[in-house]
């Protein structure tokens, strides 16, 4: 399941520490953890450049859906999730930290879908959860990112960024080849931010897969470093399908 490296010459390592379910990862300079029991609450990133208490790449499954296997390598863990609802959907749900380059830390979120049925309803969504801020939407074209103020249905980022120059900003990717919907919405002092995956019908013997960027880099130049990495990120290769 190869998925986007950003290349990073000065990057410093990063790596996931397991205790059970939960995983930390301590080394990075944005420390961020992972419950696998919680999937909805995706990694939780300490205050510090990020907002305060940010939940980025939740992945919102089925209430009865429940974790049945997980593994770590290196920087990857891996869980799977089985739903006994009608829909029968098994979701394989693959957190990727990248290392940290300069000031901007990112994660990958990487989601397989597949049914024992011989049609189901696979659409889910990718939920994060941020301090509220200015939004921009990005739309991808030959591989460059153009941003604008008002939203769009051909958007394949956004970008959610502090008013204040010390502050920090988020940005989450779908890959532009991936069939997806993203919505920000403005709830009190927060921003959450769905990337909807999967949105046609899922049959039996076919796999879905689908791929989520999150990143936390400075306010003074997010339109910059977001768009150089939602750009190397919508020029990645193909994931396996098999």
């Amino acid at each position: 399941m190869p998925a986007f490296t950003p290349p990073s010459p000065s990057a410093s390592a990063a790596r996931w520490t397991a205790h059970g379910l939960s995983l930390t990862d301590d080394a990075a300079s944005l420390p961020a953890t992972l419950d696998l029991a919680q999937p909805r609450r995706g990694l939780t990133v300490a205050a510090g450049i990020a907002t305060a208490g940010a939940q980025l790449l939740g992945l919102d499954l089925r209430p009865d859906c429940v974790p049945t296997d997980h593994w770590v390598r290196g920087n990857d863990v891996t869980a799977v999730y089985e739903s006994i609802d009608p829909g029968r959907l098994r979701t394989t749900a693959m957190w990727r930290l990248h290392p940290a380059a300069h000031d901007v830390r990112s994660w990958e979120l990487v989601v397989s879908a597949q049914t024992s049925l011989l049609h189901s309803d696979p659409l889910l969504p990718v939920v994060s959860e941020i301090d509220a801020g200015d939004v921009l939407w990005g739309t991808c074209r030959a591989g460059s990112i153009g941003w604008h103020a008002a939203p769009t249905a051909e958007a394949a980022c956004v970008l959610v960024s502090s008013a204040a120059a010390a502050g920090a900003s988020v940005l989450l990717a779908v890959h532009p080849a991936d069939a997806r919907r993203i919505e920000a919405v403005r709830l009190g002092r927060r921003t959450r931010v769905e990337c909807w995956l999967f949105p046609t019908v899922l049959e039996k013997g076919v796999l879905l897969r689908s791929r989520v960027l999150a990143a936390v880099g400075p306010a003074g130049q997010a339109a910059g470093w977001a768009a150089e990495l939602a750009g190397m990120f919508a020029a990645s290769p193909p994931i396996l399908t098999t």
